[in-house]
């Protein structure tokens, strides 16, 4: 009866590790690809799209934390020519930090307000082969060619709230061009 049924189960182990492995590989890049359409609807490649901030019913970000103001900025270095810049500065003293994702959901880079003592984050977001880049400043190779970048900024009191606002609307997403 045993080796009646051992087809059917190493058949059912079969499937099962085929489903898990696809699984594995393809729900990261899914779910960038998802994200990246739904963020298509409302801005261009490299441009910042800064939400409202966070309650119950939003999903921009998953899970997001009514204690966060996000922006977020679908970067195409293709679009960019191989570069884009990502900027911000004069932030204010809270929490605040810089992620950037790749297309299968890798954090691949990030910066925070502890990290960039000044208050200021500033760096090229490039392919592998560094473009030229007359301001010297950092360059962070992308694995992809396409992906995420995410800005947060802690609101622990909500008088500051304009205040946090301002700060994130002077963020910085776009193609650089040497000059």
């Amino acid at each position: 009866m045993i080796a009646r049924n051992c087809k059917w189960i190493a058949g059912a182990f079969l499937i099962a590790a085929i489903v898990h492995v696809t699984s594995l590989l393809l729900l990261p890049r899914l779910i960038v690809v998802r994200t990246m359409s739904v963020m298509a609807r409302s801005a261009s490649a490299n441009t910042i799209l800064h939400p409202p901030r966070p309650s119950a019913r939003s999903r921009t970000v998953v899970r997001p934390s009514p204690d966060l103001l996000y922006s977020i900025c679908v970067y195409d270095l293709r679009a960019a020519d191989g570069a884009v810049r990502v900027s911000i500065h004069d932030m204010p003293d809270t929490y605040w930090s810089v992620s950037v994702f790749d297309a299968d959901t890798n954090n691949f880079y990030a910066l925070n307000d502890r990290q960039a003592k000044t208050g200021v984050a500033d760096f090229l977001l490039a392919e592998s082969a560094a473009p030229a880049n007359d301001e010297r400043l950092p360059v962070v190779a992308a694995p992809t060619s396409r992906g995420i970048v995410l800005f947060r900024i802690l609101v622990s009191d909500d008088a500051r709230m304009a205040e946090l606002d301002a700060a994130r609307r002077h963020a910085l997403c776009a193609p650089y061009r040497a000059g």
